[in-house]
């Protein structure tokens, strides 16, 4: 399927998928407050409790305004494509900036996995919130954008077909000099 300049693939998560992160991240939330009130394991429940308020309250409203905005998780398009999976989602990279797409295991989940050419220029480009994110994620994972499979609507693995596809047909427009950029 050839795409067209101004056409683009817009993939959103399913109500069910949505719906399913948002009731995850409350019971996680409901049981770091649990272990805060819950004084029967002391001084480590109530630490434990408070980490994991810490974490999960964020966490929980961000997946809660996720699911009412509904946006779109992932924007593919001629020129490259708009990230919005994750928390640490990489807004838009152009195809010319991608180096390799897979689909990667991580800890029993599956992940599309792209890695840009220039690590250092991509960081930069980020927020000084999402550097912090990848820095942390950076030891247990491998590769720059990771988009969660539980968020698409499609297998990873068709994802990475397409998105492949989108990458060589961008890099065969560069090699004979007709593209559009994006300002």
């Amino acid at each position: 399927m050839a795409i067209e300049h101004d056409e683009r693939i817009v993939i959103q998560t399913p109500a069910r998928k949505r719906n399913r992160i948002v009731v995850m991240a409350i019971i996680a939330t409901g049981f770091s407050a649990w272990a805060v009130a819950d004084r029967h394991d002391g001084d480590v429940g109530l630490v434990i409790g408070l980490l994991g308020l810490a974490l999960f309250v964020p966490v929980t409203l961000i997946y809660l305004l996720r699911a009412v905005r509904n946006r779109p998780v992932l924007v593919l398009d001629a020129d490259g494509f708009t990230d919005h999976g994750s928390m640490i989602s990489a807004g838009y990279v152009p195809w010319r900036e991608v180096q390799r797409i897979e689909e990667r295991p991580v800890r029993r989940r599956v992940f599309v996995a792209v890695t840009v050419n220039d690590r250092a220029a991509f960081r930069a480009r980020q927020s000084a919130w999402h550097r912090l994110l990848i820095r942390l994620n950076g030891p247990m994972v491998a590769g720059d954008i990771l988009i969660p499979a539980g968020v698409l609507p499609m297998s990873p693995a068709e994802l990475v077909k397409t998105m492949r596809r989108l990458h060589r047909q961008a890099q065969g427009r560069a090699h004979t000099g007709g593209t559009k950029r994006r300002a």
